[in-house]
């Protein structure tokens, strides 16, 4: 199962793009909810710092989810195309 080398690493790459951006994103998140500073002009609006951090602690939720979703679909195909492999031959 040559060809599937590239896939089987791809999922670890994304597993491991998953923890590291939940990891990244979550100190983030946290420093700037202790540290706050000014507010952030977005779409015409005034957005507090604070609120900023909060949204990185979701925006690291969501991140890690599609990272890890896209890690694990990949195993499941990979797994699936094992299964077809052995029962075809």
């Amino acid at each position: 199962m040559k060809e599937a080398g590239f896939l089987a690493k791809s999922a670890n790459v994304f597993a491991v793009l998953a923890w590291v951006s939940l990891a990244i994103q979550l100190v983030v998140g946290l420093a700037v909810l202790i540290m706050g500073g000014p507010a952030v002009p977005i779409g015409g609006a005034e957005i507090p710092a604070r609120l900023i951090g909060v949204l990185n602690f979701v925006a690291a939720a969501i991140y890690w989810f599609l990272f890890m979703f896209v890690s694990k679909m990949t195993r499941l195909l990979l797994d699936v195309h094992a299964q077809a492999t052995r029962t075809g031959s």
